[in-house]
């Protein structure tokens, strides 16, 4: 299906949501009944994942509120059932599977041979519906739901009287699905905004402000752009944010402007203060794993593990920052080893951090899991084709090296290809034990393969 819509240039991807009213129909649901779920509906680049989780935070430990959360992001990084959350919780899997049939057994039951529309959702499709079932089943007083890819055609883009929306920030990304400029990706995030609904968004480039203000003019949404908070704020407040590194002081700002209105528009209750006392329990509990998350594992000591998903060059820019911040600072006495992995812009995000950081090793796997050659099952990838040869994984050591020559004061950095992420690991843990040598592992470049780590590390997220 994405081959076709990039062969297409993106005119399938139209057809999506008319599609999609149809199999909603099908499990029960006209689109506006989902506008019982007081939708706030967040699309983006950079840090839609992370704000969502804010929001849900903010407003789940609200004055010890019953306020009941659902939350919808993507991708998850071990098992499916994290994409679905209620109250901050993902899905038991009696839940997961209790929900799931309830939707396929009506959608496969109306499957209909000679028609010429899809017989059954994709991938996305279905879970974004099952997500939505799975809140109206449950009764959530919000629903915070992040786009996938884009948002004018994107499959949560069914909402049609959400309470607010939000842009995070803007950056190129999906280019072959969303067009290769800022303001050909601008327009389609912005696709999200609703007549007479608020629409807030970060600090972006001009031009972006420029499109999304008249997007929102367009349909008479009152449009706000939101000042970021700062270190120097939180620090009087006595406020450490839940998750690590200076760019969520962004994705907070956002996050706080959303919950703002919402609890204005729903509860009547008007809030005034740059960062309300009565958010700040949600800002500091807050937890997105995978996103600058170190963990240290009592079953490899001597190894941090450092996780940080970022697959884009503005989001790499923001690791960089993070991982010398809370890594750099630390005894020298220590080796650095990179694992990493990129299927869309490898080259140009190594380029980002070899004149920051000098890593001892460089390891370059597939985000395959397991030595067998299997995936886990929840982690299994169709899109991507697996090359035995792995050329890319070998393109990227070879130019790690190349890049590691040319900067200043350079040290011998190893570089080890890999075919799967659990002979990584294998390897990582067998030098520890061979040199008893503090290291530091940053996994970064994909978030499948922040992933992938993880359940090989049999992490519970």
């Amino acid at each position: 299906i994405l081959e076709a819509i990039r062969a297409s240039g993106g005119s399938l991807n139209r057809k999506s949501l008319p599609e999609l009213r149809e199999f909603c129909r099908t499990i029960g649901y006209e689109p506006s009944d989902f506008d019982r779920l007081n939708v706030i509906h967040i699309a983006g680049t950079k840090g839609k994942g992370s704000t969502s989780a804010f929001v849900e935070s903010i407003l789940r430990h609200y004055n010890q509120s019953q306020i009941r959360t659902g939350l919808y992001t993507s991708p998850h990084l071990v098992a499916v059932r994290e994409r679905i959350r209620l109250n901050g919780n993902k899905l038991s899997e009696e839940m997961f599977a209790k929900y799931f049939f309830e939707c396929w057994d009506k959608l496969y039951s109306n499957k209909k041979k000679d028609d010429s529309r899809p017989t059954m959702p994709n991938y996305f499709r279905f879970l974004t519906l099952m997500a939505f079932h799975v809140f109206m089943k449950e009764n959530v007083d919000v629903a915070i739901i992040e786009t996938g890819v884009g948002g004018e055609y994107d499959s949560t883009n069914i909402i049609e009287r959400p309470i607010v929306c939000g842009v995070t920030s803007l950056g190129l990304d999906h280019q072959k699905s969303l067009g290769d400029t800022i303001e050909s990706i601008t327009w389609h995030k912005s696709g999200i905004f609703k007549k007479n609904v608020p629409a807030i968004t970060v600090e972006q480039s001009a031009s972006s402000i420029e499109i999304m203000t008249k997007r929102a003019s367009e349909i008479n949404a009152p449009f706000i752009s939101t000042k970021s908070l700062n270190e120097e704020m939180l620090d009087r407040l006595r406020i450490k944010l839940g998750l690590a590194g200076k760019h969520q002081f962004t994705n907070a700002s956002l996050a706080i402007e959303l919950c703002r209105i919402w609890l204005e528009k729903q509860k009547g209750i008007k809030l005034t203060e740059k960062i309300p006392k009565e958010f700040i329990p949600g800002l500091v509990q807050v937890s997105w794993p995978g996103r600058s998350q170190v963990l240290k594992l009592s079953q490899d000591q001597g190894i941090t593990w450092y996780f940080d998903g970022a697959h884009t060059l503005e989001s790499t820019q923001a690791c960089i920052e993070w991982f010398k911040d809370v890594a750099l600072k630390t005894d020298d006495d220590v080796e650095r080893i990179l694992l990493f992995n990129s299927t869309r812009d490898g080259i140009e995000i190594l380029k980002k951090i070899t004149p920051f950081i000098k890593f001892d090793h460089a390891i370059f796997c597939t985000n395959v899991t397991f030595i067998s050659n299997k995936f886990k099952p929840d982690l299994q990838n169709n899109v991507i084709k697996i090359d035995e040869n792995l050329t890319l994984q070998k393109q990227m050591a070879e130019t790690w090296s190349l890049l590691n020559s040319k900067v200043d004061n350079p040290i011998d950095s190893k570089t080890y290809v890999f075919s799967t992420i659990e002979g990584s690991i294998i390897w990582i843990r067998e030098h520890y034990q061979q040199t008893k040598k503090e290291i530091q592992v940053l996994t970064t470049g994909s978030l499948h393969l922040v992933g992938g780590v993880m359940a090989v590390l049999d992490i519970d997220v």
